[in-house]
């Protein structure tokens, strides 16, 4: 009887982490949904990264800069403005330690990203991402 409460219960646990994961993939592999007026580009999660940061002020949290192809190429040839069709996505994370990490280091000295804050979007002459003329911002 054991055994089959164990099998059961791993059963459960791997159902919840596949949920998960689908959930947390953000629905990679279908059309984006409109948000406040504003659609996701689709495809931006293979987009070229350009830049990292980590913001140490109020939003204490760890950035990813990315770019479509336009964007890369303008970028590379040092191309202001950027042409249209140019869009660059900033991806927000929160800044957590890792406590794993930091058992291993015997301080606390490694963090990690945590949960994503947000993703915001910019790009030039395109309407799709914009409402009224303004940038695109999608709080997750």
């Amino acid at each position: 009887m054991r055994t089959i409460s164990y099998i059961l219960t791993a059963v459960v646990a791997m159902t919840g982490a596949a949920v998960y994961m689908a959930h947390a993939s953000g629905q990679a592999g279908r059309d984006a949904t409109p948000m406040f007026g504003i659609k996701t580009p689709a495809g931006y999660r293979d987009w070229k990264l350009i830049s990292v940061a980590h913001e140490a002020g109020n939003n204490n949290d760890l950035r990813a800069v990315l770019g479509n192809d336009v964007a890369i190429k303008a970028y590379r040839e040092q191309k202001l403005p950027f042409p249209d069709g140019a869009i660059i996505a900033r991806l927000a994370w929160s800044y957590v330690p890792s406590e794993e990490n930091n058992k291993v280091f015997g301080r606390d000295q490694s963090f990690v990203a945590g949960p994503p804050i947000n993703v915001q979007f910019t790009g030039q002459g395109l309407k799709e991402i914009c409402v009224n003329g303004r940038l695109g911002v999608r709080s997750v």
